[in-house]
């Protein structure tokens, strides 16, 4: 398959009335006011897939090549990069920054993270005029108080994903209310999609076959990183944060103390440290100790004011 079999007529590797949507979110990026754009739809139906697409888009726009799949300043795996990957964006002057929900939703606790890091950085990031992109499985995840500030402009919902292209239907603000209403109302929620038309509908293609090989290999290694994560914790294994919550003191306190007593983790996954229960148990012994040998208190001055005394 050559390259032109993998572009539309207009050039693009999507058709429909995608790109002068697209235009209209970078407009109003450029005026200064937040705007988001979803891309949802199951798994495998294509989502990071047209993202690449649209940031290689949205860059064509600004005269930049395509994104950087090496690298990926552009492009965050999980809530942990993304703001990174916002201010990388924002020193190298890029247009458009993508987040990959990439099973962050997993974890208990995690969605609710997720929406109050989003309403913090749509209440600061608005001058950066960076057009964000979030990848999810369902849209309808998302905190109300985004819709209710009118942040998520467009929506490119996927669906019936063939060998070597996909389907999509383009969604406004306003539908998008519409199916929130809808879910909300229903025991089935995908029902909602076939009571509310989209706005446009279209096609887009596969990446080639080199960038293809990019992405899947971002893909199979954030999959790895998850899985390890999964047996962290069946193993029962802790970060610093989280010997420091079970031992009630402070993130510097845990790291001094196992530096001292010389502790090695269990662990590392992607830099980050997993310590057995055996490191917690040798903590609470240590708390316990101090407690019931506490230092003496020193009677009467500091040993430099008795010299300045005498």
């Amino acid at each position: 398959m050559g390259a032109k079999d993998l572009l539309y007529n207009n050039g693009l590797p999507f058709n429909g009335d995608l790109a002068e949507n697209l235009d209209r979110l970078i407009d109003r990026v450029n005026s200064g006011k937040a705007s988001v754009l979803i891309i949802e739809g199951g798994v495998g139906e294509g989502k990071t897939t047209i993202a690449v697409e649209v940031l290689d888009y949205i860059n064509s726009k600004y005269n930049l090549p395509p994104i950087d799949l090496i690298d990926r300043p552009q492009l965050a795996m999980g809530g942990a990069e993304f703001m990174q990957k916002l201010r990388v964006c924002h020193e190298k002057k890029l247009p458009v920054v993508a987040y990959d929900e990439a099973g962050d939703f997993s974890r208990r606790g995690s969605l609710t993270q997720f929406n109050s890091m989003l309403n913090r950085t749509f209440e600061t990031f608005r001058a950066f005029r960076i057009l964000v992109v979030i990848i999810l499985p369902n849209f309808n995840v998302l905190d109300q108080n985004l819709f209710d500030n009118k942040i998520p402009r467009l929506m490119i919902s996927l669906k019936s994903r063939g060998s070597s292209y996909g389907s999509y239907g383009g969604y406004s603000l306003y539908r998008m209310a519409l199916l929130r209403s809808y879910m909300q109302k229903m025991r089935i929620k995908n029902y909602a999609y076939s009571l509310v038309r989209p706005n446009f509908r279209g096609h887009f293609k596969n990446l080639p076959i080199n960038r293809c090989r990019d992405l899947d290999q971002i893909s199979t290694s954030n999959k790895l990183a998850i899985l390890a994560k999964s047996e962290v914790k069946v193993e029962g294994l802790l970060t610093y944060p989280e010997l420091a919550a079970k031992l009630l003191k402070s993130i510097s306190w845990v790291r001094a103390k196992v530096s001292e007593l010389k502790l090695k983790e269990n662990r590392i996954i992607r830099q980050v440290k997993y310590f057995g229960p055996e490191t917690l148990g040798r903590l609470s012994d240590h708390l316990e100790v101090m407690s019931e040998n506490p230092k003496p208190k020193r009677n009467g001055p500091p040993k430099s004011i008795m010299k300045d005394l005498v």
